[in-house]
């Protein structure tokens, strides 16, 4: 990844068994592909504005705010403190104002 695609970078220092970390989170826009209705909350599908790879959020809270295909949001990028096997990493969808609608690990 190319630093001059990164909107925001944040390096936090954290604590984990007496081990201390540095922790990147970043953060750039994004686009909404696709929204649909479930049951109590909505998925929707962001493709990343740089590396074109989509990404899936599946409980996504009922308006507000209001998410409609075409729309620009942020996806936000945040290592883990811990290993899980096969995941890195905690994607979050968030609005353009920075509220966290949700999120997802991979």
């Amino acid at each position: 990844m190319n630093e001059k695609d990164i909107d925001v970078v944040q390096t936090i220092e954290t604590e984990i068994g007496g081990i201390k970390k540095s922790l990147k989170k970043f953060k750039r826009k994004c686009t909404v592909v696709r929204v649909a209705q479930a049951k109590g909350w909505r998925n929707v599908v962001v493709v990343d504005s740089k590396t074109d790879k989509k990404y899936f959020f599946g409980k996504v809270v009922n308006p507000p705010p209001e998410i409609n295909p075409g729309e620009e949001m942020y996806i936000g990028f945040e290592e883990l403190p811990y290993e899980l096997p096969g995941i890195k990493q905690k994607i979050l969808l968030m609005t353009l104002d920075g509220f966290q609608v949700d999120w997802t690990m991979v």
